[in-house]
């Protein structure tokens, strides 16, 4: 006899494979295997289909509802969820858009992509703490330039190829008339742009960064010390910028290297 996991495992193959492999011995009933398997994997389908719907939405909008189902399923059967949060899935939906043969006649889709999954991510977040500019003080000047950062969970830096803002600004705009015109004003040979994407103390926020404005945040973010970051920036810009990201949230906390939280191991 299988075991309860088997069974499910088993099951689970045959909901993502599109296949009735071992599906009789796992569903009761009176109706056919084919027929029991095919109502739960619809289920399945509608609701990660639906997740990815509340997750993307400037997607859909730009290449319509039909469109996006038939994307979204085929980017389910490549990469089912790993996890019973739905707000984790579609973290690599961006990536399934960028190569998605019918989606290549639209090359920004996938920067809107990233821009969306950024803010989902923002959105649900832990409520952690922001860092404030009062805890500093408390680290003795000497030991200032060895300062480690740690970024707020809510915290995306994007750095994208296209107009991906404008264009995911313009597209939820409820009145159709000045989506249009939003639209139509875009120019979408325009730089890309280069955006923080948090939640600040008054919900979420997208910031615009200067190049040099986002490559510090990358550096203090990416674990160099504060010292070294600040070697990437004009000096008379170090302060301003830094103030900046404390103000808006950039960081959970700030540590010297003795005390950074211990990592445990994979």
């Amino acid at each position: 006899m299988s075991s309860l996991l088997e069974l499910q495992r088993n099951f689970r193959v045959a909901l993502l494979a599109g296949t009735d492999a071992a599906s009789s011995t796992v569903i009761g009933g009176t109706l056919d295997a084919t027929a029991r398997v095919g109502i739960y994997r619809n289920n399945m389908l509608g609701n990660l289909i639906g997740a990815l719907r509340l997750t993307f939405p400037a997607v859909e909008r730009l290449v319509g509802a039909d469109f996006f189902a038939g994307a979204a399923a085929q980017f389910i059967s490549a990469t089912p969820p790993e996890s019973a949060d739905l707000y984790e899935y579609g973290a690599s939906f961006p990536a399934f858009l960028a190569e998605f043969e019918p989606a290549q006649g639209i090359a920004y889709l996938a920067d809107v992509a990233r821009l969306e999954w950024a803010v989902s991510q923002a959105l649900h977040a832990p409520f952690v703490p922001a860092l404030t500019a009062s805890a500093l003080p408390g680290v003795p000047e000497s030991r200032q330039a060895d300062l480690r950062f740690t970024p707020h969970p809510s915290l995306s830096l994007l750095a994208l190829a296209y107009p991906a803002k404008a264009i995911w600004e313009a597209v939820l705009n409820e009145d159709a008339q000045a989506r249009a015109d939003s639209l139509t004003a875009i120019d979408i040979a325009a730089a890309g742009d280069v955006v923080a994407v948090l939640r600040g103390s008054d919900g979420l926020t997208l910031l615009t960064l200067s190049p040099i404005a986002y490559g510090l945040a990358c550096a203090l973010t990416g674990g160099r010390s504060l010292a070294d970051a600040l070697d990437l920036v004009p000096i008379e810009d170090a302060a301003p910028l830094l103030g900046g990201f404390i103000t808006h949230g950039f960081f959970s906390r700030c540590d010297l290297p003795e005390h950074l939280p211990q990592q445990i191991p994979g």
